[in-house]
């Protein structure tokens, strides 16, 4: 299990220091805007297969706990939750400025920050649901990433962004529809092919 636990702690610390106010206000003032965003992608391509080959290879592990059958069924429903979150922070984020409190929109009126709210449901879904050592670990680090990020995103919101901090090119905004369906989808297309990537199929009855 070590090397899955070392990959984890490398996911969550490859988001959480990058995004760090005077961390990538110093990056993105070496590399550009441009530079920054192609180095935090690639890196976190990286170390996301890091993890899927530490997932793959830490199968057959123990079992911490065996949870009861109606947990993978609150999990396979709240989902789409949790992706319509995740999908609202990749389809409709605020231009410049953010949103004004009285127009904020969609997930961005329950939080700053929907898709850190998403992967903190998303890991404590799992969590709920799979008692492996390996989902302990992988899913404890995801909420872990998610929680931290909510923390940033509130302190920012109380104190505003660092001075010289670049501002976030503008963004028209997308049409409300589009992250619920984009959400319905991903719930979709997670449960056809979770078997055959994750392989273990959520819609059993039983843990395999």
């Amino acid at each position: 299990m070590f090397p899955l636990a070392a990959a984890s702690l490398a996911l969550v610390l490859g988001h959480v220091v990058p995004s760090a106010p005077p961390v990538r206000r110093r990056l993105v003032g070496a590399l550009g805007r441009g530079g920054f965003t192609a180095g935090y992608s690639v890196l976190s391509l990286a170390l996301l297969a890091w993890v899927v080959v530490a997932w793959q290879d830490a199968a057959g592990g123990p079992w911490l706990w065996m949870p009861p059958p109606w947990t993978r069924w609150v999990t396979v429903a709240a989902m789409p939750v949790a992706l319509w979150l995740v999908a609202s922070a990749l389809v409709d984020r605020p231009a410049a400025g953010g949103f004004p409190e009285a127009s904020r929109r969609g997930a961005y009126r329950l939080t700053r920050a929907p898709g850190s709210l998403g992967v903190v449901l998303w890991a404590g879904l799992h969590l709920l649901s799979v008692g492996s050592a390996r989902a302990a670990i992988l899913f404890g680090a995801l909420a872990l990433l998610g929680l931290a990020t909510l923390a940033k995103a509130r302190l920012t919101a109380r104190l505003g962004e660092p001075s010289g901090t670049p501002a976030p090119p503008p963004r028209r905004p997308r049409p409300a529809w589009l992250a619920p369906v984009l959400a319905g989808a991903l719930w979709l297309g997670l449960l056809a092919l979770h078997p055959l990537v994750i392989g273990v199929d959520p819609l059993a009855t039983l843990p395999t």
